[in-house]
């Protein structure tokens, strides 16, 4: 493996594409879809049972709780939202679901520019699109309940600064306790994870940016850099350095979903 290439990271609302060199998470489980595919090597998986899966690509659903070791893979990893019509196309059960050798081959033969500093956010939009046709779906624009779309608006207008679940479910006209419904039914996810989520994204691109870990954190409305890092790692797995250090990728847009 060429250790000098490097990958990139494209972030397109709630979904992400990267291409990535030699990574190994931690135990971890999150809310979003995993597509994992390697242009270089197999990696494996390290379930809850303790069972270990060799793969070259595999499809790994919501919460689904593993460690990825690909220490010796180079990998194209898409993340995507399991509410979405996207996932709904992608027959899945709630196992991890290998790719066919033909589709994962017709990945890998377009996926090479993401190690590379050709792609724009167009361009990089185009290829997440054409690994989803490839995989037996498309994006498709989501539409949420319109009390829900009024809310992740405010959230968005006011965070990082503190959202409450009082105001959310007044500007929505529902109950509290219908609000928390009607939005995990909607997002796939609590209110409290999603803010996170959001939360994230901020860091993320201030720490791009060139802001150090401390700032960014509290920018971003968590106590502490310790409490930016534990939420990342939960949710992807590795520390917040290892996808934002300057070291790790060649480059990470911030695209307009």
């Amino acid at each position: 493996m060429d250790s000098q290439r490097k990958g990139s990271l494209f972030y397109f609302g709630e979904r992400i594409l990267l291409g990535t060199v030699g990574i190994v998470t931690e135990p971890h489980s999150h809310y979003a879809v995993s597509i994992l595919v390697s242009l270089r090597g197999s990696f494996h998986l390290y379930t809850d049972d303790n069972v270990v899966i060799e793969s070259e690509g595999i499809i790994i659903p919501p919460n689904y709780y593993h460690r990825l070791d690909g220490s010796n893979s180079e990998m194209v990893i898409i993340q995507l939202d399991p509410k979405s019509e996207e996932y709904k196309r992608i027959v899945m059960d709630q196992s991890p679901k290998t790719i066919d050798p033909d589709t994962r081959l017709k990945i890998q033969n377009i996926a090479n520019p993401l190690f590379g500093e050709t792609l724009t956010c167009e361009s990089a939009r185009s290829l997440y699109n054409q690994i989803l046709s490839l995989l037996g779906s498309e994006t498709v624009s989501k539409k949420y309940d319109e009390r829900i779309e009024m809310a992740i608006q405010r959230i968005k207008e006011k965070i990082p600064n503190p959202v409450t679940l009082v105001e959310l479910s007044d500007i929505s006209g529902i109950s509290t306790d219908r609000f928390m419904h009607l939005f995990k039914d909607n997002m796939g996810i609590p209110l409290r994870q999603y803010l996170l989520w959001q939360r994230l994204h901020i860091a993320a691109k201030l720490l791009q940016g060139g802001e150090n870990l401390t700032t960014a954190s509290h920018a971003a409305g968590f106590s502490d850099q310790s409490h930016l890092s534990r939420t990342f790692k939960k949710m992807f797995g590795v520390k917040p350095s290892l996808f934002l250090g300057s070291q790790s990728l060649s480059k990470v847009c911030f695209c307009e979903d």
